[in-house]
């Protein structure tokens, strides 16, 4: 009897051992998911001292690259914050002086895949210690569409139209359904994406600004046709593209 006792008292303690590894093992799990990617220390208040910013993502899972919490960290010495950011891959921290008020700005674009490359752009002022969060520019105003003849038509606002031929990708164009001998089955608007680059610019005359690349495909994001790349100065409280031009791809 007492040799039982004995047997399912071991058992019982190997069982609370067992368990209370699995609870330290799954902490640990989420504290190693936690990875600091960046660490600033720059004047972002305009006092003339440094400010440390961190930016740290949450892993979902521990050798995934996808951040399902990405968290901007700022400590101006009076005050501090902690800004969430939209979910996605490799946070990255520029910063420039969109405004004009001799203190720079922090800019922060995720990845909101690993294929698209399409971007979230947050933009955050610490002036004097306080947040202005300051919009992003929005995309080209532009339209594009297919034309017939395998060729394709670009349009920026209040720009004149740029015609791309696309011939060599009849076949495949044909193939698909969006022409029958040349002519189109049907009107269909190219793809347009959001931006996949964004960073500080100076430009001649206008100050600083962004520089935006965007992609114009076709039937996905592998038929790429041209990039528009737009360059952006913020006045009185908004963005305005001070040029925009297309440029074509080269056929493969």
């Amino acid at each position: 009897m007492n040799m039982k006792t004995n047997m399912l008292k071991y058992l019982i303690f190997l069982l609370a051992v067992f368990f209370t590894y699995q609870a330290v093992s799954a902490q640990d799990h989420g504290i190693s998911n936690e990875t600091i990617f960046d660490i600033e220390k720059r004047d972002i208040t305009g006092d003339s001292i440094k400010d440390r910013l961190v930016v740290k993502g949450l892993k979902y899972e521990e050798d995934a690259e996808f951040l399902k919490e990405i968290t901007l960290y700022v400590d101006t010495g009076e005050k501090k914050f902690k800004l969430p950011l939209a979910s996605g891959y490799k946070p990255t921290v520029q910063f420039i002086d969109v405004n004009n008020d001799g203190v720079k700005e922090v800019l922060i674009t995720t990845e909101t895949s690993r294929s698209s490359g399409i971007l979230n752009s947050f933009l955050y002022g610490f002036k004097d210690h306080m947040i202005n969060e300051i919009p992003v520019p929005k995309t080209v105003p532009i339209t594009a569409q297919f034309l017939d003849n395998y060729q394709a038509q670009l349009t920026i606002t209040g720009k004149k139209p740029v015609v791309i031929d696309l011939t060599d990708r009849k076949v495949d164009y044909e193939k698909l359904g969006i022409y029958s001998n040349g002519i189109l089955n049907e009107a269909t608007e190219l793809l347009v994406d959001g931006f996949s680059t964004l960073k500080p610019a100076k430009f001649i005359g206008n100050g600083k600004g962004l520089v935006g690349i965007q992609l114009v495909s076709g039937i996905d994001q592998m038929d790429g046709i041209a990039l528009i790349e737009s360059k952006w100065t913020y006045k009185k409280g908004e963005w305005k593209f001070a040029k925009a031009k297309i440029k074509p791809l080269l056929n493969d």
